[in-house]
Formats: C-alpha cells, structure tokens, sequence
C-alpha cells in the first residue's frame, strides 16, 4: 500500500501543479494583458494568493468523491475505485497538461469529470453514470460563457456611459463601491462553497461584514493616492481595481480547486489504511500543503503560456475592459453558483473578456481561437474518459487488487 500512497500522491501534485500552470491566467490574465502588471509580479501574486487560499481555506472543504458522477458504492472492492482515482487523476493531468502546452484556457473540473467517468466505463460499464448529473455539468459549461459574456457587454456600455465622465471627487465613492461588490461575491461564494453556509441568510450577512471592515480603509487609502487628473485618476482607479480582482480571484481559486487533486488523494489514502470506501473526506493538512504547494508551484514555473492567451490573443484588453471582464465572470459565476449549477472560473472567464470584445465590434475578436477553444473543451471529458478508463483496464489487467 506504500508505494499506492506514493504514486498516487505524486499524481496528485501533478494535477495541482498543472492546475496552477493553466489556471493562473484566470486570475492574471486580464491584469497582464492590460499591462496593469507585469507577468512577474502577477505571477508571484497569484502564486502567493492561491497557496493562501488553498491553506486557509481548502481544509473546510468536505469533498464528495467522484463528485457523484459514479456510483462507487456498487463497488464490493475498494481497490478498484482507489485504481480508479488514480488513473483519474493521471488521464487528468495528461489532458491539462496538453492543453497548457498549446495555451488552451482549461478548467480542471472539465478534466477531472471525464476521469471519473473513466471508472464506470473501464470496469461495469455506462449504466454505473450518472448521465443526468453530467449532462447538468455540460449544460452548465455551454451556458455560463454566453452568461458571462453578455453581463461583460452589458456593464462595459454601462461604465462607458456613465463612469468614463465621472469627476474625480466621485470616483473614490464609485470605486469603493466596484471593490465591494467584488469582495462581497467573492467572500459569499467562499462561505457557501467552502465553509458549506447552507443558509444564505448568515452568507450574507459574513459577507457584508467581510466588504465593511475592507471598504473602509480601501476608501480612506484610495481617495489620498487617487491622481487628481480626470484620465490619470480613472486609468488609477481601474488599474486598483484590477490588481484587487486579480488577488481576489487567485485566493478563491486556490480555496475552492485544491480538493480537485487533494480530494482523490485523500480518499486513496484512506481506501489504503481502512480498507473502505468513503462518500466524502475531509482534508488533513498535509495533503492540503502537498497539492497547495503543487498549485503555487505550477503557477511560478509555467503560468506564463496560457496568459497571454487569455490576456492578449482573443481580444486586445484595456484596463478599463480587462476589469469589467473580471468582474462579469465573477458576477456570472456567483449567480450560477446560486442557482445550482457547477461552475467553471475558466470557462466563465473567457466568455467574459470575449464579451468586452464583442462589445467593441466582432471585428476585436479572435473567433478562430474561441473555436479551437471550445472544440478543446468539448473533446474533455469523452477523450480524458477514453484515458482513464484504458489505463485502469491496463492496471486491472497488471495488478489485479486483492480484497
């Protein structure tokens, strides 16, 4: 069992590390292509932020396993789901890797979802999916980029109307009212998705405590560095926002996608010592250190080749248009979220600076690259399924597990 408990935690720290390479660019993207931040600084900012979020807040992450896509319980022999997440987690890190190689913005959960399918088709068959949780699950990614592409559309012509010709002695107020909304979904989404807040009323009211305590110095701090040149103070104002947006959403980031890697291995872990299989686990420390680390890691060593993709190849950003894109696919994501749906940041970011593109004129807009974009999401989960069900058959056929 030792040496399952090695391999499988190397493979976890693979798809951490992975996951911070390509994933980076949702959080700095849009800060990068902007020129708000240099690709440097951006990447040590989102490597600290997402090991920070994934320490603080990974652990109060109860993690259902395989995400209730197979049911594991028809399974007499825990090995065999062990095998399964194994060759899960490796088909995953394989098929992000790959498209981190070609700079495709890729979501983790995409991958990982065909992975798990990989165990029902590589041992009892279909009949083991549940089909109508997947089919939700792809639902859900066709439709949050349209979503988040048109609030991006809606509130660039907003801002365009209205905050582009607002007088410097109401842009503090105006900004501190962007930071807010920002913290406010940020934190709300933290509390349902992390501290499991079932009720929304004590969300809310965290939250608002949370966008209370910071607004205030933020106002106070803002309004003294603020230039007092109409176009310095607004390209400041975005600039802040931004920097702010890009910390934020690599905090989340980390908190919410360290269970993709930590999870499986958690449950490896215990398959391996109690001989059972578990519905959920909870996350001990050192697991979450391992796959924290990985994704930090991976953000400083090749975080670079999907941010210009997403910062600079589907449409040219400004810092005003970089913002309002993250700030759409955060809004989309919260109301998604609440909603019921799983959701993607990736996929939720894309849609979000294709729409301020869209907004310019379709002409701003790369629509070959959105389209092998999208071909490489749709190829996901059949291809990584194909993979991982190929390698446990292999694994089954090598090692047979002894129950």
């Amino acid at each position: 069992m030792l040496m399952w408990i090695i391999v499988s935690s190397l493979a976890a720290f693979l798809v951490a590390w992975v996951n911070g390479a390509n994933n980076a660019a949702n959080a700095i993207g849009t800060a990068v292509g902007s020129k708000a931040l240099t690709l440097r600084r951006a990447l040590i900012l989102t490597a600290i932020f997402d090991f920070l979020g994934a320490i603080l807040f990974g652990k109060f992450v109860s993690k259902t396993l395989l995400k209730g896509i197979v049911d594991i319980h028809v399974y007499s022999n825990p090995y065999i789901v062990m095998y399964g997440m194994f060759c899960a987690l490796i088909a995953t890190g394989i098929w992000v890797i790959v498209a981190t190689w070609f700079r495709i913005p890729m979501s983790i959960s995409q991958a990982i979802v065909g992975g798990v399918m990989g165990l029902g088709l590589g041992t009892l068959g279909p009949q083991v999916i549940d089909w109508s949780r997947v089919s939700i699950i792809l639902f859900s990614w066709y439709t949050l980029p349209f979503f988040s592409g048109l609030i991006a559309v809606g509130i660039y012509t907003l801002m365009n109307k209205y905050m582009n010709k607002m007088s410097t002695s109401r842009l503090p107020l105006m900004s501190t009212i962007l930071f807010s909304t920002f913290i406010f979904t940020s934190v709300f989404l933290l509390s349902v998705k992390t501290l499991k807040a079932s009720d929304v009323v004590f969300a809310i009211e965290y939250s608002i405590l949370v966008v209370i305590i910071l607004s205030i110095p933020y106002y106070i701090v803002f309004k003294y560095k603020m230039p007092r040149e109409v176009e310095e103070a607004s390209k400041f104002t975005y600039r802040v926002l931004l920097v702010m947006a890009a910390a934020t959403m690599a905090f989340s980031h980390g908190a919410n996608d360290v269970a993709n890697s930590a999870g499986p291995l958690t449950g490896v872990l215990i398959i391996a010592s109690e001989h059972r299989i578990p519905s959920t686990v909870s996350i001990p420390l050192e697991v979450l250190a391992l796959c924290a680390s990985g994704i930090a890691i991976g953000v400083l060593m090749w975080g670079y080749r999907v941010v210009e993709t997403l910062g600079e190849k589907i449409t040219t950003l400004t810092v005003q248009t970089a913002f309002i894109a993250q700030f759409s696919a955060s809004i989309a994501v919260l109301i998604v979220t609440r909603l019921g749906l799983p959701v993607s940041t990736t996929v939720a970011i894309v849609g979000a600076v294709a729409g301020v593109g869209f907004a310019r004129g379709v002409r701003n807009v790369n629509i070959k690259l959105l389209i092998k974009i999208i071909t490489v999401w749709t190829a996901a989960v059949p291809v990584v399924a194909l993979m991982s069900a190929v390698f446990l058959r292999i694994l089954l056929y090598v090692t047979p597990p002894i129950y």
